[in-house]
């Protein structure tokens, strides 16, 4: 009986030892700083809940509005921003004033809504209050199915001040952090335009060994279901590698230069054909683009990878309180069998 008393002892020791040192505090849910909902209105479309989907007409001037919701225990100030909505890269739509990448662009004619969204540039909003913020539109008179865009609400963070050595003294600079959550405002005209999804060259970025084809949106319209296949194949007609993309969407009128990974165990100048098979919308869409890369790309692809800094050992994953836990297991066990023994 004395044994089994001991065992049950020890165990449930090494039991309150282990739940001791384990983090709870991973794992709570924490709640975010601000909660921006949309207001609806009556032309909103009922099954769309998180951003404005509204039926409009051309010329039509709407008054919206959005309810900010302070959770912090402190004041927080809100900068508005109209957007414009363009087509990410890699699929997608993205919010920006501009894009700020070579990969993706507004074509010529395409409607940029932030100029026809109207908002106060900032708030303030009180501790564990909320406050609604007026924002009108001057719906664009244009031939179309669709407009897009959106609002950002920029939260400016803590500054914190940092110092860093340089060669003649300490150089102090401050770090000041933002948190930006988007809403999407969507217009749809009664009128609808035939889909007009285009492909345009295709080349080789060296210094990321990405094979890319440019994508074109050019109607006033939301392109649905961009996907398909592709398939790179070398001067002989052999297939090198292949894989799929999508399903994504593009921003009326929006062009991006969409990227695929080099899947071949070797990179080799010479010509290589791109095939694409797929669809956008209800619409079949195939292609097959030759392009190139010279020797200079292969050299820029080696340099850079062979300047990269060596990978760093990889981290242990355990948590400390399993090592914690394990030497205390280890050294009771040892005292137990010293016991035993004496």
């Amino acid at each position: 009986m004395k044994k089994a008393s001991f065992v049950k002892t020890f165990i449930y020791l090494i039991t309150i030892i282990l739940l001791s040192c384990f983090d709870y505090s991973n794992i709570r849910a924490q709640e975010p700083p601000l909660t921006i909902e949309p207001i609806y209105p009556d032309n909103q479309h009922k099954a769309t809940k998180g951003y404005f989907d509204l039926s409009v007409n051309p010329g039509e001037k709407l008054n919206l509005k959005v309810k900010i919701i302070n959770n912090e225990d402190k004041d927080v100030t809100v900068t508005i921003t109209p957007a414009n909505a363009f087509t990410s890269p890699t699929g997608g739509m993205m919010y920006e004033q501009e894009a700020g990448s070579e990969n993706t662009r507004l074509l010529d004619d395409a409607v940029r809504l932030a100029e026809y969204i109207d908002v106060k540039g900032s708030v303030t909003v009180s501790p564990h209050s909320a406050i609604e913020v007026p924002i009108a539109v001057n719906t664009p008179k244009v031939k179309g199915e669709n407009a897009l865009g959106g609002l950002l609400f920029t939260m400016q963070g803590e500054k914190t001040e940092k110092a860093q050595e340089v060669e003649k003294g300490t150089a102090n600079f401050i770090l000041k952090t933002e948190t930006v959550y988007a809403i999407a405002l969507q217009l749809n005209f009664l009128e609808e335009v035939p889909s007009n999804y285009l492909f345009g060259e295709s080349g080789f970025h060296a210094d990321t060994a990405q094979v890319y084809i440019e994508m074109l949106n050019d109607a006033n319209k939301i392109e649905e279901n961009v996907s398909g296949n592709y398939t790179v194949t070398n001067q002989s007609g052999e297939e090198l590698f292949s894989g799929r993309y999508g399903p994504f969407k593009m921003a009326p009128n929006s062009w991006i230069r969409f990227p695929m990974q080099w899947g071949h165990d070797t990179l080799d100048d010479g010509t290589y054909t791109l095939t694409m098979d797929g669809t956008a919308g209800d619409s079949k869409v195939t292609t097959s683009k030759t392009f190139k890369i010279a020797n200079k790309d292969v050299e820029q692809y080696v340099e850079k990878n062979e300047t990269k800094l060596p990978t760093a050992a990889t981290e242990s994953t355990v948590p400390t309180w399993v090592w914690v836990g394990g030497a205390i297991l280890f050294g009771l066990i040892m005292f137990f069998i010293g016991r035993r023994k004496k």
